[in-house]
């Protein structure tokens, strides 16, 4: 039978969440199971929405995939983290990735953790000029480049998303659905990776470290990438995240 993986994207996003995974996933497993949520998909409206209807499909999903696979791995970005999360906490999941999960949202420390990070890697640069050493130089300017290109891919995507009519609607069935999910997520007994990034504008280090401490596996890993923001895999800067989640898939053996 294989094994599958079940992919969950972000609130209003889609399947693009994980297109640089995509390739891996092709080679290591028998399925990809790629869902799109009631409102989600081309030409439909936020409108149609519904947490409980998510959540339903979500469970009915997954309940065909224990049927027809020996196993299942489970992936969730943002809000299809959160998801991820209630999957195994109430099914047999095998293996779970949990990249911010939305389980608590609006990350108000963003703004001194931005600042924080800019100021350190800027006096390292300053050092770097100094020592007249080139090569890490580069390093620094490349990694200043890639946080501010992930403001303004952030900007936009808020611009294109977040903007629509029915942006209200859609935002109370998102905190129902969050508000469902964290009631029943108790305990999470399956293998682990959480990945956070330190400039995340929307969610809080607190959700993370909330699903930590859930895990009751030996096999868990709470990973912060310090240059990375709530775009993680949509990142032009996700090379290490892309290769932290596949060593993490295929450790303990993947066919």
């Amino acid at each position: 039978m294989g094994n599958a993986v079940f992919l969950l994207h972000g609130w209003l996003s889609d399947i693009n969440d994980f297109a640089c995974l995509l390739p891996f996933l092709e080679n290591h497993y028998k399925h990809i199971e790629r869902i799109t949520y009631p409102g989600h998909g081309p030409g439909e409206d936020y409108r149609e929405f519904s947490s409980l209807l998510t959540i339903e499909l979500v469970e009915k999903t997954f309940e065909k995939l224990s049927h027809e696979y020996d196993s299942i791995d489970v992936i969730g970005y943002s809000m299809g983290g959160a998801l991820a999360a209630y999957l195994a906490s109430n099914f047999e999941v095998r293996k779970l990735i949990l990249l911010a999960p939305a389980n608590k949202y609006i990350n108000f420390r963003l703004p001194f953790s931005k600042i924080k990070n800019l100021i350190k890697i800027m006096y390292a640069l300053q050092k770097a000029i100094i020592k007249k050493d080139s090569q890490n130089k580069e390093v620094l300017k490349q990694r200043i480049k890639h946080i501010l290109q992930d403001d303004f891919i952030s900007l936009r995507y808020a611009r294109d998303k977040y903007l629509k009519s029915n942006f209200r609607h859609a935002f109370r069935n998102f905190r129902e659905l969050i508000r469902y999910v964290n009631e029943k997520t108790i305990e999470i007994k399956c293998p682990s990776f959480i990945a956070w990034g330190r400039l995340d504008q929307v969610i809080p280090l607190g959700s993370v470290k909330f699903l930590y401490d859930l895990c009751t596996n030996e096999q868990k890993i709470l990973k912060k990438y310090d240059d990375l923001s709530h775009l993680l895999l949509l990142s032009p800067n996700c090379d290490e995240l892309v290769q932290d989640i596949e060593k993490f898939l295929v450790e303990g053996g993947n066919s």
